[in-house]
């Protein structure tokens, strides 16, 4: 199928800040190319940290009939808007933020935003990978990290990539400047088959793209 007989078709992610993305522009779209969806677009809209502004951008999104779906990608690090508590476990906590997400959207549409989060920041992706971090570190000792979603929420991934780019850099991590390089030379397998809430954004994204493409035969 050609991809004029569905332009203007189109996927939102509304992205909370820089990192995020680029993760989309670089990583997402590489991968959605590979596996032959671009025939629906991937639109990012960068929130520059303005998480309040979800519910009226998806609201608004919704009412544009090319647009398929619109998701999030936020972080669950940081996120003081959701409280929780003291033994919540990751899950959980996701699961409330989704929750706070969806009544933010007023939309008969509703049940197309899917609402997800990076646990516990999108940065965990480098250090699942590792292969990319190593080269631009010159560091053979650093390994991929199959855990890298579950660390400690205390000492978020973007705290760990600082600190290894002071010991082999001598300067801090820049999330453009070393995220935009990063997420352009990483391999993908390695961060989807060992982070599965990346995993889960990606195949929701992947079954909405070819459900449309399907359909348009």
């Amino acid at each position: 199928m050609s991809i004029r007989r569905i332009a203007g078709r189109r996927i939102i992610i509304l992205c909370e800040g820089d990192t995020e993305e680029i993760v989309v522009r670089y990583f997402v779209r590489r991968q959605w190319k590979v596996e032959g969806l671009d025939a629906v677009g991937l639109h990012a809209d960068n929130l520059q940290g303005s998480l309040n502004r979800i519910g009226t951008k998806a609201t608004l999104y919704l009412q544009e009939k090319e647009v398929l779906g619109v998701f999030t990608l936020i972080d669950l690090y940081g996120l003081t808007t959701v409280k929780h508590d003291t033994l919540d476990d990751i899950g959980r906590k996701v699961l409330r933020v989704q929750e706070w997400l969806r009544s933010t959207v007023k939309s008969v549409r509703l049940s197309e935003f899917h609402p997800c989060v990076s646990v516990h920041e999108v940065e965990a992706l480098i250090l699942a990978e590792g292969g990319a971090l190593s080269m631009r570190l010159s560091a053979p000792q650093i390994e991929p990290d199959p855990n890298a979603e579950t660390r400690n929420f205390l000492n978020p991934p973007s705290r760990r990539l600082d600190q290894l780019f002071r010991v082999h850099k001598k300067r801090g991590y820049q999330k453009i400047m070393d995220g935009t390089p990063l997420f352009q030379q990483m391999h993908f397998d390695p961060v989807y088959h060992t982070c599965s809430y990346f995993r889960g954004f990606f195949e929701k994204l992947k079954d909405i793209a070819r459900s449309a493409i399907d359909n348009s035969l």
